[in-house]
């Protein structure tokens, strides 16, 4: 297996944007509002400010998948490149899986380590660094611990490629981006219907999980 298709990490970054991203994110949708959109009104100006945050988030989820493309070549080269490619994008799908049937039953997987850090840690750090625009603080939110994120980094480095593990994440970044717009646009109506959403998102997750791990038996 040369790659896992670019296509699995955008639809697994808009579908799963649905389900996690809206319930987790929501309250950093609502500081980027309050901080960079301000009185402004219209949906114009309220666009601006979060797709650069976004797009920010984007680009510290590509770095991450640098880092974790460059780490699966590593092993490659310590073991069988497409043993070990299997093996990655099996256990990206075995965790995905994992993930779905467990919410399926409200039990957040990482769930401990998500509530832990991700509100109150960034929060802070937000709070000492002050980004003075949007982007930069989709930089640092992008380093919020996320059970979904970590999903797709295990299935990045599966790529065992620096670039392609970096346009993998890119292309998820993007694919919450959807789920983050309308969050922050139409939030009240989202965050009212997010049980439909969520119960959606997570019968796709485990969809994209077994399309993972089909990935990683194929011959």
């Amino acid at each position: 297996m040369q790659n896992i298709d670019l296509l699995g990490f955008l639809s697994l970054g808009f579908f799963g944007g649905f389900g996690h991203c809206i319930g987790m994110c929501h309250p950093f949708v609502l500081y980027i509002s309050g901080r960079f959109v301000g009185g402004n009104k219209g949906y114009a100006n309220m666009y601006a400010p979060h797709l650069k945050y976004n797009i920010g988030r984007s680009v510290t989820y590509a770095v991450m998948g640098a880092a974790a493309g460059a780490l699966g070549n590593m092993a490659t080269l310590a073991g069988n490149m497409a043993g070990i490619q299997k093996a990655s994008a099996v256990f990206a799908g075995v965790f995905l899986i994992l993930y779905g049937l467990l919410s399926f039953f409200g039990y957040n997987l990482l769930n401990r380590f998500e509530n832990r850090f991700a509100a109150e840690k960034i929060m802070n750090l937000i709070k000492k660094v002050q980004p003075k625009t949007a982007f930069g603080s989709g930089l640092v939110l992008g380093l919020i611990p996320c059970g979904l994120v970590y999903g797709a980094l295990i299935a990045a480095s599966a790529s065992a490629n620096a670039v392609k593990g970096a346009l993998s994440m890119f292309l998820f970044g993007i694919g919450t981006i959807t789920a983050m717009m309308l969050a922050a646009v139409f939030g009240n109506f989202i965050m009212g219907r997010r049980g439909f959403f969520n119960l959606l998102s997570l019968i796709l997750l485990i969809c994209m999980g077994a399309w993972f791990i089909w990935q990683g038996v194929r011959f």
